[in-house]
């Protein structure tokens, strides 16, 4: 299903379902009994991922929720302002991750968007749970947040991160896209991109999709995908000549051939790689989150 989160709800796109109302959709977040949702910054719920019901899972002490994270051994994690990490148990036990606070260099970030550093987007690959702050660069853990690695460094100005299956990930950046295979040695690419600033990066099968501008108040913003790494190709087939902005974090996704967009109000989606598209919705509120939740 296709899950589109706004500022008043969670839908399932696919069924036309609404799955909550009345609070925003702050992230989305797969784990392994289901789906899960920040709402309003504060709550966490999980998504059935047959029946779309929603079931509370836990609750931060304030609404200052920004990202949201599902462990292996299922335990939610969620990002809040001022790069802090706090985790929500199975009993929905709330502990915050202290040693997230001690990495090296931390004392330096600074975000030119608000008064502290975001932890902007989060990711969980096969071994790796990377953490993107907003500007802080990239950090990983390999053992439930006990011990950090850098892995890119604040200059960068990352805004989203996603992990692969493969144990592939990348970022998108102020500077391109990085990947890498390892989380140790980084590629960077440009090729093919009317502009190197990017908001958004989703990861199919060998395809990545990135939005693309040329910075951060552009009203040229437009979607891209490159498959095996070779240049970047627009995609254009039906959407607009240019986006009135940028695409954000958290409003593109890809998943078995299916891709997604979510602007302002509009969700458009393609169901072959991203070479045709079509408007699938205007939604009366704006979006907040799209992803794709398979399985």
């Amino acid at each position: 299903m296709l899950l589109i989160g706004t500022r008043q709800g969670l839908q399932n796109l696919d069924s036309g379902a609404q799955l909550m109302h009345g609070m925003a959709v702050t992230a989305l977040a797969p784990g392994t009994d289901g789906w899960y949702s920040l709402l309003d910054r504060r709550f966490v719920v999980r998504v059935d991922g047959d029946t779309g019901e929603t079931v509370p899972a836990g609750e931060l002490p304030e609404p200052d929720g920004q990202s949201l994270a599902v462990l292996p051994d299922a335990t939610v994690v969620v990002g809040r302002t001022g790069a802090r990490l706090t985790t929500i148990g199975l009993q929905g036990e709330v502990r915050d991750i202290s040693a997230f606070e001690a990495v090296p260099g931390r004392d330096d970030w600074e975000n030119p968007a608000n008064r502290t550093p975001d932890t902007r987007t989060m990711a969980v690959g096969p071994e790796r749970w990377w953490v993107n702050v907003h500007v802080g660069g990239v950090w990983w853990s390999e053992d439930a947040g006990e011990t950090w690695h850098g892995a890119v460094e604040p200059g960068a100005d990352v805004h989203e991160v996603r992990a692969g299956g493969d144990g592939r990930v990348a970022v998108a950046a102020a500077v391109g896209l990085g990947w890498s295979t390892d989380g140790e040695s980084w590629s960077w690419m440009t090729n093919g991109l009317h502009g190197h600033y990017l908001r958004a990066v989703a990861l199919d099968a060998d395809t990545t999709f990135v939005s693309a501008s040329d910075g951060p108040f552009t009203r040229q913003g437009a979607v891209y995908r490159s498959t095996h790494g070779s240049s970047f190709v627009r995609c254009d087939a039906g959407l607009p000549d240019r986006f009135d902005g940028n695409v954000d974090s958290g409003h593109l996704d890809a998943a078995g051939g299916r891709v997604a967009i979510g602007f302002g109000d509009h969700v458009y989606v393609s169901e072959d790689e991203g070479d045709t598209w079509r408007l699938a919705a205007v939604l009366p509120e704006p979006i907040t989150a799209v992803r794709f939740a398979l399985g």
